[in-house]
């Protein structure tokens, strides 16, 4: 490489540092830290302190204000735990191979050093094969699940290309400290709207779900780590789910535009021995901020279904 070859790269560099300090201040961690493992998880808690408990986790390129959004004022009667994933929002990851194993056993010690009793688990898109790993590998830390439009079968298409590239030495390196934090501002509306479509984005979404912080390197970088292996990643545990007692409720639309239905929620649902499917028309993939009343009302009747399969046993 050229001297003004170096001199141009580390001048775009130097710039991108500036959209990625403010969005670090912008964006603020609003919660507490704890270490698991060496790990820092960056998490809120809302709701009574002796309330039953409820774990939140969101999708893919989120972070946990897009799942408080939705449902904060719904789960008020609950003490809600809402968790930035490991490597997203202000979570850390750790080194080496991520896979979904590793991850519900980093949230399933978290959940343990938090002395929290088994909770219901709410998850989102691919939030809701982490929570199904959860509940397949560490079921005493779940009550039941309810998941709103989950991914959880192998071959949801291949993976964008920028996700592939992402992994790659030198390009990888130009997109997460470059080319995300600088231009990526640009695409949060529209990729935000088509997760909403057929229905309308909620005003202010992209700010408010603090959506521009999966443009800092970290974040990039997991999320397109688990994109780019999603196959791999639901191919190894998709055939498990028949296992899975705990009660759920799977909440998807149809309608989805970013994860066909018939393909995943159905056949899941399905599977499960006691799981129910709610399909609802209209609706799109981020369905929890339209039918936040919907999705939080399923938690009690998931806590009454564990209540009642627990006396047959």
């Amino acid at each position: 490489m050229t001297p003004s070859a170096i001199a141009g790269l580390a001048a775009l560099l130097a710039a991108a540092l500036i959209p990625a300090a403010a969005t670090a201040r912008e964006h603020a961690p609003a919660g507490h830290f704890i270490e698991i493992d060496g790990v820092r998880l960056h998490f809120v808690e809302t709701g009574p302190e002796t309330a039953p408990r409820v774990l939140v986790l969101h999708g893919a390129s989120a972070n946990l204000e897009d799942m408080r959004l939705a449902l904060e004022s719904e789960l008020g009667e609950y003490r809600a735990v809402w968790l930035d994933r490991p490597g997203l929002g202000w979570s850390e990851r750790p080194g080496g191979r991520w896979s979904p194993e590793r991850e519900a056993e980093l949230i399933a010690a978290f959940l343990a050093e938090r002395n929290a009793e088994p909770a219901v688990v709410i998850a989102h898109s691919w939030g809701g094969a982490i929570a199904l790993r959860l509940a397949m590998d560490y079921p005493e830390a779940v009550t039941g699940l309810v998941l709103v439009a989950p991914a959880v079968r192998a071959w949801v298409g291949e993976a964008a290309f920028y996700n592939r590239a992402t992994r790659w030495p030198v390009v990888g390196t130009l997109i997460t400290r470059v080319i995300a934090p600088t231009f990526g501002r640009t695409k949060l509306e529209g990729g935000a709207r088509s997760a909403f479509d057929p229905e309308p984005m909620p005003e202010n979404y992209v700010e408010d779900s603090a959506l521009a912080l999966i443009l800092r390197a970290e974040a990039w970088k997991a999320n397109a780590d688990d994109m780019a292996r999603v196959n791999e990643h639901l191919a190894a545990q998709e055939e498990r789910y028949a296992a899975i007692t705990r009660p759920a409720i799977f909440f998807a639309g149809p309608g989805d535009t970013v994860l066909a239905t018939h393909r995943h929620s159905v056949p899941v649902a399905e599977a499960m021995p006691n799981a129910e499917l709610r399909l609802i028309d209209g609706a799109g993939h981020n369905l929890h901020h339209a039918r936040a009343t919907e999705v939080a009302a399923a938690v009690g009747e998931v806590m009454t279904r564990a209540s009642g399969l627990q006396g047959r046993d």
